[in-house]
């Protein structure tokens, strides 16, 4: 079995190609999402889905719509396909800031989490 996607390569290596697959539906948001993973291997990345190019950085460099704080082992969990939101919510391991509309708005960008092996074959 291969090993699980880390946050750190999610963010910095899968989102950014999903954003560029996505393309015109991504910047279409109009959105700035902050991600806060917090706990070892976690970090900060800003999801900008703006024109001209949707794009992730690192730090919180751009103003944020939504910002989300959760735990590596949560965030693993979304990668893993099974995370149990409610749960989570409940155990204080999520929290939401800013327009909770805007999560549903970028539910999309999770669709494609999955292994090491599926990050390399893209």
């Amino acid at each position: 079995m291969a090993p699980a996607l880390s946050p750190r390569d999610y963010f910095e290596v899968v989102l950014p190609t999903i954003l560029r697959w996505k393309g015109a539906a991504a910047t279409a948001l109009g959105v700035n999402v902050l991600f806060v993973v917090t706990g070892k291997g976690g970090g900060t990345w800003t999801v900008r889905l703006r024109s001209p190019v949707a794009g992730v950085v690192t730090g919180d460099e751009w103003k944020w719509d939504l910002k989300v704080e959760i735990t590596v082992a949560e965030m693993v969990n979304i990668l893993a396909g099974t995370f149990d939101a409610r749960q989570a919510l409940a155990d204080g391991n999520v929290e939401l800031s800013g327009d909770l509309n805007v999560l549903k708005r970028v539910g999309f960008l999770f669709q494609a989490g999955g292994t090491a092996t599926e990050v390399r074959a893209g």
